[in-house]
């Protein structure tokens, strides 16, 4: 089956819970990881002008110190789970972008990444990832979604029709 699969994280706690899952997968499919880190260039092009310039200062500045925090979480469960891994931080201003060059570079035959559930107005404003990830990779993508987005979701279903009633 799947013998390469490239995890891309961005250190939240969906991406933790996310990596948990792709190692036990990798573990169950005997196949190697590669995990990514997509660091911010610093260039204030696009989205850049949107930043106050130190804060922009402070992302890139501790870009080297969260590219070694967060994928030093995922080489540790790859240890304990005896799964190869092999770690890649790379500098690019859009993840999604980084992700397919890595994938392919690399030979990853899976993708497997989260949705952080964005919906509305943030999802439109701030775009998904994972959605030009899907759209534009010819590799598989593996998109995670813990149990409670869609306890969340029946919830406000289960509201919205009480509203209706």
């Amino acid at each position: 089956m799947f013998q390469h699969i490239l995890l891309p994280t961005d250190g939240s706690q969906l991406s933790r819970e996310t990596a948990a899952q792709a190692v036990a997968f990798a573990k169950s499919s005997t196949a190697r990881i590669t995990a990514l880190y997509a660091k911010p260039s610093g260039r204030m092009e696009n989205d850049g002008d949107l930043v106050e310039p130190a804060v922009l200062e402070r992302m890139i500045i501790g870009g080297d110190t969260k590219a070694k925090e967060y994928l030093g979480f995922i080489k540790k469960l790859c240890k304990d789970a005896g799964v190869d891994c092999t770690l890649v931080a790379v500098v690019n201003d859009t993840p999604w972008e980084a992700i397919l060059d890595v994938a392919e570079d690399r030979g990853c035959d899976l993708i497997f990444m989260s949705k952080h559930g964005r919906s509305g107005l943030s999802s439109l404003l701030l775009g998904s990832e994972t959605y030009r990830v899907l759209t534009h990779s010819s590799i598989p993508v593996l998109v995670y979604r813990p149990s409670e987005f869609d306890a969340k979701r029946r919830k406000d279903k289960a509201q919205k029709q009480k509203k209706r009633a």
